[in-house]
């Protein structure tokens, strides 16, 4: 959230688990969003981004990678975080990826992809479908 987000969202890969939380809370209490998120916000697939700048609305864990755009699991990429690994395979991945002995971003990504899930079991989107349709519009 924040300042965290400025941090992290001009790296290759962010890493979302089930405790990833991402929000622009500054707006909230009518101030702008900031750390640099008047730049990636824009430019985020659909009309998200300017949703979440103008609301501060909070995307829960999945979310960050992908939105719903239908009920029969059709998604679009959201593009806040690159993958999704529950925390449990954090330690595993974190030993899987101090193997790469090279600033080799293919061999990051594929490790990276190993270790990723779907979103996990009964998980509830924090904008629905047709939420996400009538943002876009």
């Amino acid at each position: 959230m924040g300042g965290g987000v400025g941090l992290s969202i001009n790296t290759p890969f962010r890493v979302a688990t089930e405790k990833t939380v991402f929000a622009m809370p500054e707006t909230l209490i009518g101030f702008f969003p900031d750390v640099g998120a008047t730049y990636f916000l824009p430019r985020l697939d659909g009309e998200l981004g300017i949703y979440l700048g103008l609301t501060g609305h909070q995307l829960k864990a999945y979310d960050t990678v992908y939105v719903p755009l239908s009920l029969w699991l059709n998604f679009r990429w959201a593009g806040i975080a690159t993958h999704y690994v529950p925390s449990e395979r954090l330690e595993a991945l974190e030993s899987r990826l101090a193997e790469v002995n090279s600033p080799d971003f293919n061999k990051v990504n594929a490790i990276l992809e190993e270790f990723e899930n779907g979103p996990p079991k009964g998980y509830h989107f924090a904008i629905s479908p047709d939420v996400q349709l009538a943002i876009d519009q």
